[in-house]
């Protein structure tokens, strides 16, 4: 019996981060390694970021690795140096080649964010919001070279509420990982669990997002508008144009709800009303109740105040995102 399992643990997103913070303050496990992807050019000024997952290891004194690819024969030789008895891979973002899945004695446990066969693949949370699902969860499962296909030792559910955004959601599941994982890999690498096959049945892959996912349609219908705003809420965003004096400029919807609402004669994208501190605007089927902006230049702020400065009214038509066409 392995009285204090040797963890390596690979991450780079926010997801990641109270998994890695469990590992590192367990009594019962031993951090051996910590990697993440290499720091990356980012804003204006292209200043060297690293990722969150780096950001927090550098602010905590753990060592953190950044490694262009894992899968060299340098890496490979680090790998055997440290002798993990098992890598721990969370948000990570690079595909682990089958030698290096097999360089620990209990292989790669990987945690992901669906109750799986539900959601192979890059965004298993947004789409869980994208589609309205009022439960999901998380899955810890051993790796193999199949996407996201290998055997699940546990899988722990979370209901989703109706007004939840995906970086709500994000921040749930991940700390739901985080007080479950390490429970989980004591009972692996003592040989307590056996993982199990994914069922055949209810695969459904979960496609990486695109900026372009992030452009309003007026025509599309409330319900849809509303979803999408909560699941692209921290990235793309969901934007609007409107033609002001200054020139045509990009609008984020931060919060939104949408609501049966149809106004005679409306048409997509036409502003039907504004009241209590909410401005209406017609869609396909239903209306959309806009309360919180993004205006591009500018900070998130409510749509009273985005009106104000706006001079938007009743009847003025809102163009579709993200290019001001109005197609």
């Amino acid at each position: 019996m392995i009285n204090k399992p040797k963890i390596l643990f690979m991450g780079a997103g926010v997801f990641a981060v109270p998994v890695l913070d469990a590992i590192a303050h367990s009594k019962n496990l031993e951090l051996a390694g910590t990697v993440t992807q290499p720091d990356k050019a980012a804003g204006r000024k292209r200043i060297l970021t690293p990722t969150p997952l780096g950001k927090w290891a550098d602010a905590n004194g753990i060592p953190c690795e950044r490694a262009v690819s894992v899968n060299t024969p340098e890496f490979l030789n680090k790998v055997q140096q440290i002798a993990p008895d098992l890598i721990v891979v969370v948000s990570f973002g690079q595909l682990l080649k089958q030698p290096l899945l097999e360089s620990a004695p209990f292989g790669c446990l990987n945690v992901h964010a669906s109750l799986l066969p539900r959601y192979r693949g890059a965004s298993p949370i947004v789409s869980a919001v994208l589609n309205g699902d009022p439960e999901t969860g998380i899955a810890f499962m051993r790796m193999e070279k199949g996407l996201d296909t290998g055997p699940v030792y546990e899988m722990h559910r979370y209901p989703v509420s109706p007004d939840m955004n995906a970086e709500e959601l994000e921040q749930a599941l991940s700390n739901l990982a985080a007080a479950r994982i390490e429970n989980c890999i004591l009972k692996v690498v003592q040989n307590q669990i056996v993982p199990q096959t994914q069922s055949q049945d209810g695969v459904v892959l979960s496609k990486k997002i695109r900026k372009s996912d992030g452009s309003v349609r007026w025509q599309e219908d409330a319900e849809v508008l509303e979803r999408k705003i909560r699941a692209y809420h921290n990235w793309p965003s969901m934007s609007f144009c409107v033609n002001l004096k200054k020139g045509c400029i990009k609008v984020k919807i931060m919060k939104a709800k949408a609501t049966t609402f149809s106004a005679p004669n409306a048409i997509p994208g036409k502003v039907a009303a504004y009241a209590n501190n909410q401005l209406m605007v017609a869609c396909g089927k239903g209306a959309l109740m806009i309360e919180r902006v993004l205006p591009e230049g500018k900070k998130e702020m409510a749509v009273a105040d985005f009106l104000n400065g706006s001079r938007i009214a009743v009847g003025d038509i809102l163009l579709n995102g993200p290019d001001c066409t109005g197609e």
